[in-house]
């Protein structure tokens, strides 16, 4: 099996003995280990050295928090979590190497709850203590300080931290200060959780794809041409075209005739180049060089026949959609799309969920369009819609929406909100959706 090669990040000593523990694991991985001075840094790191690595492992909270916020990888991400082991190992060498009275002591990054059972663990008496904990980024300056002012006014006579830079700079200022490091048993639990991930990825990249692609309305397309010539000469025209994509995807493409085209590859180029199904790249090509619509849908499965079942659904979905539309259908039976498109939606089109074949019932509608209809709500702020904004989501009418909001209307599902205006013409009507209504569980 292809090694993981996983990127360490974190202050040098974290990295340090993270490297160590890791390094039990060399027969599966490759370690990448990544100093730096601040955490804010971190993207700029994942910048240079994502196209090298599976994964990203961070020393704390904190970097993992500037790689998630900055989203330039697709790369799984974590961070070993400070427990209440490592807080023991702290608490051990202020009471007995030490030999240091806990009266008053500060804290970062632990949540209340977990300081005081580690102290009721030991067990010793609880001191009176301050702790800062976070859920967003904070610099090591801002730890410093809440630390050190609690030292200067006589608040606390002890500190404890997680960031290293802040522990170097208490220390100068005379404060004593113990450093949390993680533990390695949290090293080895996250790296098998690490390991586990990328093992999956790679595995479900691996899965079957196939594309079926085809020119919109085709039989008038062909009406429409002044020879059989010019009808070849577009098709060969898209077919080179549609011969450089499947280069770029590594795979094999095949011209069944009638304005249709299969192309056969893997999931995981496939996701990296429309950016996890989110854009596609040959639709703004083929907008640009060709004046025909064409449409696609790509679908996965473990099974050539199982993908080749998802695509051909796929693009069943891109065409209710509308002209040059592109719908992806994954191995669970989920849609995505249209790709490239201000209307992007993810959505089950199978499920044995009982709330919403009541829900459909109710409605007297499909359960696709249930889950199209509750997965749109979602973009909306609030959950308000207007008939015209939900006819762009779901590709119908605005006729068609009005009628289903009314029917929402009127089975409890929705509330009035009021009005907006549109210009010239009535104002349009708001709705406001009750989603927790929608998605309750049926009364026994």
């Amino acid at each position: 099996m292809k090694k993981i090669n996983l990127a360490i990040v974190g202050p040098s000593d974290s990295v340090a003995l993270i490297s160590e523990t890791v390094s039990e694991r060399s027969d599966v991985v490759d370690i990448l280990p990544v100093v730096y001075q601040d955490a804010s840094e971190v993207p700029d790191i994942i910048t240079k050295v994502d196209n090298r690595i599976d994964a990203w492992l961070f020393s704390g909270k904190v970097p993992y928090m500037y790689a998630k916020n900055a989203q330039r990888t697709i790369k799984p991400l974590y961070y070993l979590p400070h427990t209440g082991s490592s807080l023991y190992r702290a608490l051990l060498q202020i009471l007995h190497i030490e030999n240091l009275k806990i009266n008053r002591i500060s804290f970062d990054t632990f949540y209340r709850k977990e300081i005081e059972e580690s102290f009721g663990d030991i067990p010793i008496p609880v001191p009176p203590f301050y702790v800062k904990d976070y859920d967003n980024i904070i610099s090591a300056n801002e730890i410093t300080q809440y630390h050190y002012h609690l030292w200067q006014k006589g608040e606390t006579n002890i500190a404890v931290t997680c960031f290293l830079s802040s522990y170097q700079e208490l220390k100068k200022l005379g404060v004593p200060t113990f450093r949390i490091w993680p533990t390695r048993d949290s090293i080895r639990t996250t790296l098998a959780i690490a390991i586990s991930k990328v093992e999956a990825i790679r595995s479900k990249g691996s899965q079957i794809a196939i594309h079926h692609i085809a020119i919109d309305n085709y039989e008038t397309f062909i009406s429409e041409s002044t020879s059989s010539y010019g009808v070849k000469r577009i098709e060969l025209q898209l077919y080179e075209i549609l011969i450089h994509y499947t280069e770029m995807l590594r795979g094999s493409i095949l011209m069944q005739g009638d304005g249709h085209y299969i192309i056969y590859s893997t999931r995981g180029i496939i996701e990296s180049l429309t950016k996890e199904f989110t854009i596609m790249p040959l639709l703004e090509e083929i907008t640009y060089k060709m004046n025909i619509n064409v449409s696609g849908g790509i679908g996965f499965g473990p099974t050539a026949y199982a993908a080749d079942e998802n695509a051909h659904i796929a693009l069943g979905l891109a065409r209710q959609a509308g002209s040059s539309k592109w719908m992806v259908v994954l191995d669970d039976k989920s849609a995505i799309g249209p790709l490239s498109s201000n209307t992007h939606l993810q959505y089950a089109i199978r499920s044995d969920d009982l709330a919403m074949q009541n829900l459909a019932d109710k409605l007297n509608i499909r359960m696709t369009t249930v889950f199209k209809m509750l997965a749109a709500f979602k973009q909306f702020d609030n959950a308000i819609v207007n008939a015209d904004n939900l006819a762009l989501y779901l590709s119908i009418t605005p006729r068609s929406a009005r009628r289903l909001l009314s029917n929402l209307l009127n089975n409890g599902l929705a509330v009035n909100s009021g009005e907006e205006g549109a210009g010239k013409g009535r104002p349009r009507k708001l709705y406001r959706i009750l989603l927790d209504k929608m998605v309750a569980p049926p009364k026994e």
